[in-house]
Order: C-alpha cells, then structure tokens, then sequence
C-alpha cells in the first residue's frame, strides 16, 4: 500500500508543507541528475578494525601520545559510520576531538559534506561545519550553509541554508531557510521562514516546513491545487493529508471555485490483511449559481478477501443531481456520464465450478431510462468435465430478481444452460461441435403474475485449418487460417418475455463466431447461418513479434430471421455486412488496428475504425484515429506528442466532428522537464451534453522532484487524452 499512498509535501503547521522525494521520484520517472562522487566515497577501513577505533591515514603525521596530533596531505580519518577527509587536520587522543582544513568533506548514512573547515568530537558525535555544501543521500535533496551543527546523533542543524534536488550548477529551484533541522531518529526535518526560489527568482514564502529524510509519509498540507474553467471560474485548493497509520490515510481538500463557492473533498484509504478500499466524497454546500444548493459525489470502492477462493467487493457511486457533472465535471467523458453504479458481489469458487452472488442498482443521469435493478443476481457454473479426452461440459445457471423499473416489467428470471462439446484436434486443422440446451423460467409482477417459460436447443460446429510457410528468406512466418462457424436454433415466439438485461451487439468481426447475437438471455436468436473468415498473419521469427494480422469475413444466413427486441423490425437479408479486420505491430514504434464493414449488396462501406500508433525511444508519439458508423457518426482523431527542443515538449490533442463540421473535444499543452523539475499546462475546450455549449479549462501543474507536485493533475487529463503519454 505504501507505494499507492501520497508521498508527497506535507506539514504540521497551518501553512507548512513536507516530502517524499524518492517516492515523488519513482512515481513520476524522473530523468536522473547526475549525482557526483563524494571524496570521502573512496575511504575504506581495515576489515579486522574494531568500528569504535579511530583510523587515520596521511601523507605525513606528527602523531603524540599527550596532546594534539597534527598531519597533512589528503588526511583521511574514520569510526563507525563517520568518514572525515581533509588537506590538514589535527586529532587529541583524550578527548577524540578532531580538526580539519583545507578541501574538507565529512560522511555519515545520513549527511554528506563538503566545507571549508570543521572540527568534530569522535566519542561525542558532535561537531560543526563551516561554510558547507551538503547532500542528503537518501532523498538526493543538496544545499549549502553557512554552519552545519551535528547536536547529536539524533539531530543536526542547518544556518542559512539553501535545499534542492537540482545537480550542482543547476540553480532552477531551492527552498532556503535561516534554520533547518534535522532529526535523524524521527527520519523528518524541519525548517522555519521558507522561501521558494525559482531561477533565484523568491515566488512562495511559507512559515514553516516539515519534510521526511527517508521515504516514509508523514500528515499535513499538500502543494496547493489549481485550475479553471468557464463553469466553476477559477479553482484553488489545499490538500491537507493525514498519515493516520501505515495501512490507512485520508486526504481533505477545501477548494475555492470563484464562481461556485467552497468545495470540500474528501479521500480515505486503507488496507488490512484481507480488506482493502477508498472513498471519496465532495461536498458543494451552497452552489452560488447552480440551481441546487447542496451539491455532493461519492464514491466508494471496498474488497474482502474472505480466504484464497472467496472475496466481498462493493462499488458505488452517486451525485446529488443530473446537472453534477455538467457544471463541476472539467471534460466531454465526465459530461456524459449517464449511469451510475451500485454493486456488491459476492464471489467463491471450487475445482469445477463457481459461484457469485449480485446486487446491483444505478442512479440515472440526465432524464435516462432507469436499467433493471439486480437484488438479486445469482450465478453458479459446474464443469463436470474439463477437457476429458476432448470432451467439455458445462453447466449455467441463474437467478435475478429485477425490480425498479417504472416504465417496464418488473420480475425474475431462472434460467439454466446446458454445454457439451468435444474438440477434435492437431497441428494441422481442428472441428468442435458443441450441442447446449436453454431453460428459462420467467415470473412477472403484473396482477397475475403471470409465468412465462422457454426451452430451445443450439447446434455449433466450429472448425478450422492451419498452413504456415517462411517468407524473406525465413525472416518472417506466415500463416493461414481459414475458418467455418455454423449455428442452428430454431424458431421460437418470445415476444411474451419482457426485456430485463438484453440487447442487440454491435456486429463484429467476433460475432462471426457468436452463437446468439443478442446479449442478456431475454431473447435467443433463430439461427441457421454459416459464418466464413480467413485469417494470415506475419510474425517476426526472431522476435515473435505479429508484423501484421489481417482477417475477412462474413455470415450466411439460409433462413429469415423473426426474433426482435420490442419495437424493432426483424431482420432481412442472405448476407451480413463483410468485416475486414488488421493489425499488428509494423515495426517496433508503430502499432495498426482497423475494422471495416462493407455491404456486398449496396457495394458501399457502412462503418470503419482506424487506429494508427507510433511511440519511438526519443518519446515522440503520434496517434491517429478515424471512426464511422452508418450515417449516425463520424469522427476523426489526433493527438501527439512532440519534443521541440531540449528539455520542452508539445502536446496536443483533438476529435471532430466530421458529419457535423464541429469539435467535439481539443487539448493543448506544453511540459517542460529537466532533471529536478517539470511544469506543465494544458487547455481543454469540450461540447457539453446540449451539444451546443462549449467550456473551457486550463489546467497548470508544476513539480519539484523531492518536493511533490503544485497544481491539477495536468498529467492525468494528458495521459487520459494523448494514448501512450507519460
């Protein structure tokens, strides 16, 4: 869990801030400063040395029994964990005090440095240097001070000190303070009258400052959040975060919306042993402009581990009205939320079979049409025979009791499935034909409550070949596949069975081989149809890599087809629209999938969808994308990222409307990254569900490695809209 909480600044005054700069760092992927060596890097001690004995070497030495011993070229004194170098240095043996001056370093676990001279208490552990440049090895943070003060083992104290994680020479951020502290048991540091340079430029000034020196998480407030769009003006916000125990936190963020008013979110997060979940709630408690006044979301997630076969999960999500994410929601996916979920599931499995328990409900957005509520859903599959000698069997069975509906039948359902096969198979070809058997028992709540059931048989045979051949000299395998899938159900009245859960699939190149193309069990297709496909392919021998796949086929019906949905017209027709479908990785930087459908009878192309991807090892990516569906939608889509110069990026992102010569959604923004910092800034424009209002956001955001990040989550909405962004 440790990985997944927040490591960031955090504080323990009202305005103080702390860190967890090697977490920051692994969770962001910052590039590597470089990091040069200390002198005292190279010291090295006996190995048969007791650690409380002083070990000293120079060039030459004047060593006394009584009173000081002075020497002189590249001194090196060690004990313990302490290394000490310096051109010049004196030690007393009673009292285990040492000087040093003269290109002067000192080392320990916890603190590297480099001064101009020092002097040092060996059996004390306690001294000072002047004028130091120092390096915190475990956060890879560096500074300079006017005086470095080791108190104790326990604590050490910085005097007009500067903090970075900048390499030497590179001044593009510090934190600077008249007096840091560092405690080395509690692994914290703190500092007081902190000043935020960039570019020696003072932007931020902040009373107090507590930061950890190793990467544990420590409670208080987070960088600042901000933003803006047209619906909420300008948003600002303070996270403040509580490290309640090792296994669990919470996060409060009160945020400003200028148009709107104050905003407050919360997030808790735990794990246990066998339990492990967050929630989230934002309260909106007097909206200034909204026509509701009490304004809030949530969202709940929560998994039980029960033992290795069986587990609890629940999930639920909900806003206090339909116009939620419309006003506070920042783009075109939030907007068109139209259903929120509330399910709890219960799972447990044996060797050959399973078993779940569902409720399920939603919150409907907008006007919609309310889905049937599950309460409850239960599921058991039994595999009495897995793959004997061939051979499957399968057995389905269910029970929901839907409810809720105010504008449909409400009921439940039994309903059970029957599965044999037996695959016939080697290297060269294969055929499995598959038999299954539906029962299904309907009880409406009508005034009646009138019964219904249903019993019909399906037939399948699948079967397929298999031919191979080297090309280019055996570079690359070819392959081809071609395959025959025929399904028979026969005919059967179902338009007394009300419609819980089904719907008609969007055809696809995987329908070819469904047998029912309805999803749900209200309704079972009338088939008898044959479905042709062949498929080849190109792999790379020597790095298995799939250069290219592409697939043809179509389905042939031999007899009319009368099973509907309510409402709609049976379908028509011998032939199913032909689908192409490609892809492959054509080279290691470019990845291609296309599905298209052609109408042999109207010789007209009714729906395509394009995707073509390029990422290489300088991190340009290059998306593009195309989509048509009949005359309904057509869009195309762009996004990329491009390396300008050293260290700066563009980013860019853009789907329009091509049927009605409109943007639906566009994103621009810049990054800048060096090794200690990153900054970048993004605006969105996006339609809104009207489909006539647009709105507008801008979204900063500004990183200090070891320090967290100042701004909105700029990276998520760009690695959300610009597919392979990091």
């Amino acid at each position: 869990m440790a990985s997944s909480l927040h490591k960031t600044l955090t504080c323990i005054a009202a305005l103080g801030l702390s860190v967890s700069p090697t977490v920051a760092l692994a969770q962001t992927q910052w590039m590597s400063c470089p990091i040069p060596p200390y002198p005292t890097d190279n010291i090295e001690r006996p190995a048969d040395l007791p650690p409380q004995a002083v070990h000293i070497e120079a060039n030459t030495a004047l060593f006394r029994e009584q009173g000081v011993s002075e020497m002189s070229g590249d001194v090196q004194i060690s004990q313990q964990d302490k290394k000490m170098r310096a051109d010049n240095a004196t030690y007393e043996q009673s009292s285990s005090q040492v000087t040093g001056k003269g290109n002067v370093t000192f080392s320990t676990p916890t603190l590297k440095a480099k001064s101009t001279d020092f002097k040092y208490n060996l059996n004390q552990d306690k001294g000072e240097l002047q004028n130091a440049d120092y390096r915190l090895p475990v956060t890879e943070g560096r500074g300079s001070s006017k005086r470095i003060v080791r108190e104790n083992p326990q604590l050490t104290r910085l005097e007009q000190a500067s903090y970075t994680t900048c390499p030497p020479g590179n001044a593009a951020w510090s934190l600077n303070s008249p007096n840091i502290r560092l405690y080395h048991e509690q692994e914290q540091g703190t500092a007081t009258n902190v000043t935020l340079k960039i570019r020696k430029v003072p932007i931020l000034y902040l009373p107090y400052i507590s930061f950890p020196l190793t990467d544990k998480r420590k409670s208080g407030f987070l960088f600042p959040v901000i933003g803006s769009s047209e619906k909420t003006g300008i948003q600002a916000g303070i996270p403040y975060y509580f490290n309640l125990a090792p296994n669990y936190d919470m996060t409060l963020t009160p945020t400003v919306l200028s148009k709107r008013g104050l905003q407050l979110g919360t997030e808790f997060r735990y794990l246990t042993e066998k339990h492990q979940g967050e929630v989230k709630y934002t309260l909106l408690p007097n909206d200034k402009i909204g026509t509701v006044s009490n304004r809030y979301y949530y969202d709940l997630k929560h998994n039980t581990q029960i033992d290795d076969l069986s587990s609890v999960s629940l999930k639920a999500e909900g806003v206090s009205d339909d116009q939620y994410f419309v006003d506070l929601g920042n783009s075109l996916q939030a907007t068109s939320e139209v259903n929120l979920e509330r399910r709890l599931t219960y799972q447990t499995s044996g060797d050959k079979w399973t078993f779940s328990a569902m409720t399920q409900d939603y919150q409907v957005l907008d006007g919609g049409t309310k889905p049937h509520s599950r309460l409850p859903q239960l599921l058991l599959n039994y595999r009495p025979l897995q793959n004997s000698n061939g051979v499957d069997m399968q057995i389905d069975t269910e029970y929901t009791k839907f409810s809720g509906s105010k504008t449909a039948t409400n009921g439940s359902r039994l309903d059970l499935k029957t599965t044999v096969s037996k695959n016939f198979a080697n290297d060269a070809a294969y055929i499995k034909p598959s038999v299954s058997l539906r029962h299904s028992e309907y009880t409406l709540d009508d005034a009646n409550k009138t019964r219904v059931s249903r019993t019909l048989p399906t037939a399948t045979v699948d079967a397929g070949l298999f031919f191979e051949r080297e090309v280019k000299q055996g570079q690359y395998l070819q392959t081809l596949e071609p395959r025959l899938y025929y399904t028979q159900t026969p005919y059967k009245d179902q338009s007394s069975i009300p419609v819980f859960d089904s719907s008609e699939n969007t055809f696809s190149y995987g329908q070819l081989f469904s047998e029912n193309r309805f999803t749900g069990k209200d309704r079972i297709e009338d088939a008898n149809r044959l479905s042709a496909s062949v498929t080849t392919r190109f792999q790379d021998q020597k790095s298995g890599r799939e250069v290219l796949r592409a697939s043809v086929g179509q389905i042939y019906h031999f007899d009319e087809r009368k099973v509907t949905l309510p409402g709609q017209t049976a379908q028509t027709g011998k032939r199913s629209e032909i689908v192409f479908e490609t892809g492959g990785q054509l080279n290691p930087r470019t990845n291609l999938s296309s599905t298209t459908f052609w109408d042999s009878d109207t010789k007209k192309l009714t729906a395509n969808q394009v995707d073509l991807r390029y990422k290489d090892d300088k991190k340009r990516i290059v998306n593009v994308g195309y989509t048509k569906r009949k005359d309904e939608f057509e869009a195309g889509r762009l996004s990329f990222v491009a390396p300008v110069k050293e260290n700066w990026k563009a980013i860019g992102g853009v789907e329009y409307d091509l049927l009605n010569n409109r943007n639906l959604e566009s994103v621009v923004g810049a990054e800048y990254e060096s090794c200690c910092w990153k900054t970048r800034v993004a605006g969105r424009n996006y339609l809104l569900p009207d489909n006539k209002t647009r709105d507008n956001a801008v979204f900063i955001e500004f990183e200090l490695k070891g320090l967290g990040n100042f701004g909105s989550g700029t990276r998520d909405l760009l690695q959300d809209r610009v597919y392979g962004y990091e």
